[in-house]
């Protein structure tokens, strides 16, 4: 690797890690500045009193993906690419949607799957997870040490998760996986260039994701032991994988069922 692209790789992890200096006294000002949504990666304010001031000093939202602002967008196209870091990846997709729409009217059907993403990225955002792709019916969804805080990937995934369990009135299964990512900008031309993870800890995610079941979350013991989670309780499943030459250990969680009214 040229000294050049060495230097970009650490300038990355450090701004995926949250501790690039010039970043970290970025967000030292913009977080007591009003008011949320936030960029991802610098915390300018994209709403409240915060948001027109940022906006008229090239601090608003950037139109291909609204988590991150212009300026970060803009820093990307000047130095791009990323780093290998270990994050937290989330699949999230809807049950049986054939046979939903099926019964449903387009238009309802359309609504309803709204609605879902609506409440999915909510959930998603709250613990200060990333919309990464919306696929149809599904979520991709990344927790990167930097952006989450102290608070953990794996724990802010795993919570993520649980709130999109418990919010959405669709049948949902999620998959949740921890392992190292490529993370950064890919793409070759602006029109293109989109801020994503590659690798095989993403892939885990999208088969974990898969194999859950309506109102169930596969954890993957990677995600499991970086977020301390405590498994008793839990089903332990081994899994066969499609493309994977190995079984996943995994641990299934299942949502509780809503307690029966009282008359």
């Amino acid at each position: 690797m040229a000294d050049d692209q060495r230097e970009s790789s650490r300038d990355w992890e450090m701004i995926l890690t949250g501790e690039h200096p010039d970043l970290v006294r970025q967000r030292r000002i913009f977080r007591h500045l009003p008011s949320d949504p936030r960029c991802k990666m610098c915390l300018a304010p994209q709403g409240g009193l915060g948001g027109p001031v940022m906006r008229a000093l090239g601090f608003g939202r950037y139109p291909p993906n609204p988590q991150l602002c212009n300026s970060c967008f803009r820093q990307a196209e000047k130095h791009p690419g990323g780093a290998e870091l270990e994050i937290t990846a989330l699949f999230a997709d809807i049950r049986g949607s054939t046979g939903l729409a099926e019964t449903m009217s387009p238009g309802e059907y359309s609504a309803a799957v709204n609605e879902y993403v609506r409440v999915a990225s909510r959930a998603i955002r709250e613990p200060n997870g990333i919309v990464d792709k919306l696929l149809g019916d599904g979520i991709m969804a990344l927790f990167i040490p930097g952006f989450v805080g102290e608070r953990g990937h794996a724990e802010a995934g795993i919570e993520a998760a649980r709130a999109i369990l418990r919010d959405v009135t669709l049948p949902v299964g999620v998959g949740v996986h921890s392992g190292t990512a490529w993370v950064g900008f890919v793409g070759g031309t602006d029109e293109v260039r989109d801020f994503t993870a590659l690798g095989d800890a993403v892939n885990v995610a999208s088969r974990l994701g898969s194999e859950a079941g309506a109102g169930e979350i596969l954890i993957s013991a990677g995600a499991a032991t970086s977020a301390h989670l405590n498994t008793s309780g839990l089903e332990s499943r081994r899994l066969e994988l499609r493309g994977r030459t190995e079984p996943l250990d995994a641990w299934s969680e299942r949502s509780e069922p809503e307690p029966a009214a009282v008359a």
